[in-house]
């Protein structure tokens, strides 16, 4: 065990409920700081999942502060000698990896002292003092507190007493698909000029292939988004032929990926005992580019601000919990998350005066070569995706 950190006391223990990019960090840096963690997520090894695959500067600043970027930048970067290594790196918010080998790469940088329970978990028991996580097998693990990082899972949150309100219903759609090539292929931003639903194109490199995400405001079922499983580079040219030049030469590799988004908040979920970070609390739109950089809010100022002074004291009630989801950063990077999300949509498929105009001009700028005015600011360099 590394010399900062001290032997972490089984009393209070922090019983995590998910193991993705969310709970995985908080466990690391929570094991860093010295707290006894268990986390309980259905997968010991990290399944593929579309989820974010780059990261922007605030994004990449965060977890600079968190000590975790390495964790990133080292699945981004593979070393010389590896088969895909970049014979320059681009720069980190140039290129991107895999949401699951992100998650593979936390996760191996836990120290020794982070239990991990292979189970999906529907029931936690909760009280002012105690929290009891159950297995499906019946094993019963006690802790300090519960943190749900476990996307939805509405059956748990619902046996908590804990509801969600859509905010937005089909809000959006996420499709991505892979490319091989025999050149490089820098990353950028393409902006859709005609009125097609679409809000951006994002490509950049990845270890060994390219990667394109589009961030559609069709629906899932329209046909312009059921061709794009059959035939994705005909169906970008489509919307994006800038685009699609930029790809010219580069075959497909695997299948396109295709992901519909509702936008929810949750109630119910200022209760003893258990807090709700990331996805498990609000889902924003992935075009949004701000679903990553929530969940490192929320992981640092829930591991650094709030969590060392509740278990310092005894208890786990109501009025500790709070103070998280009342806390300023926290609230205003929901607030944003949630303003992005609902403007990405109206930008694209908002109706009335005020959409129209701002779609004209967004054309206009185009034309004048100007698309650099247009990239939402949100947007950063991270494409969006989460």
């Amino acid at each position: 065990m590394p010399a900062h950190i001290s032997e972490p006391q089984d009393t209070d223990r922090v019983l995590i409920v998910g193991g993705g990019i969310a709970g995985s960090l908080l466990a690391l840096i929570l094991a860093r700081d010295g707290h006894a963690v268990t986390v309980f997520d259905p997968h010991r090894t990290p399944k593929p999942m579309f989820r974010n695959e780059k990261l922007g500067t605030e994004q990449i600043a965060l977890l600079r502060e968190l000590e975790a970027l390495d964790c990133f930048a080292s699945v981004c970067h593979p070393p010389k000698g590896h088969p895909h290594a970049y014979t320059a790196n681009p720069s980190l918010t140039d290129c991107g990896a895999h949401h699951h080998d992100w998650v593979a790469s936390v996760r191996s940088a836990w120290p020794a002292s982070v239990r991990f329970v292979e189970a999906m978990i529907e029931q936690v028991e909760t009280s002012v003092d105690r929290q009891t996580v159950i297995t499906p097998s019946g094993e019963r693990f006690t802790g300090r507190l519960v943190v749900l990082a476990s996307g939805r899972m509405p059956a748990l949150r619902a046996s908590l007493g804990i509801q969600s309100r859509t905010i937005s219903e089909n809000h959006s759609v996420c499709l991505g698909f892979s490319l091989t090539t025999d050149r490089f292929i820098a990353s950028r931003i393409f902006f859709p000029l005609s009125d097609s639903g679409i809000g951006y194109v994002s490509v950049f490199p990845m270890p060994g292939e390219t990667r394109v995400n589009i961030f559609s405001f069709r629906g899932l079922n329209h046909p312009w988004t059921r061709a794009m499983s059959r035939d994705p580079l005909t169906g970008l040219a489509e919307i994006c032929p800038e685009a699609a030049q930029w790809l010219q030469g580069a075959e497909l590799k695997g299948r396109c990926e295709a992901r519909g988004t509702d936008l929810y908040k949750v109630s119910g979920h200022r209760r003893d005992g258990v807090v709700l970070i990331g996805d498990a609390f609000h889902s924003p739109c992935p075009a949004s580019g701000t679903g990553m950089l929530r969940v490192l809010y929320d992981v640092s100022r829930l591991a650094r601000h709030h969590l060392p002074h509740w278990l310092a004291t005894p208890g786990m009630g109501r009025d500790k919990i709070v103070s998280f989801y009342n806390d300023p950063v926290k609230r205003r990077n929901d607030r944003t998350s949630l303003k992005s999300s609902l403007r990405g949509r109206g930008n694209a498929v908002g109706t009335g005066p005020y959409w129209t105009a701002r779609r004209i001009l967004r054309k206009l700028k185009g034309r004048l070569s100007l698309d650099f005015l247009t990239r939402p600011k949100h947007i950063d360099q991270t494409g969006g995706l989460l």
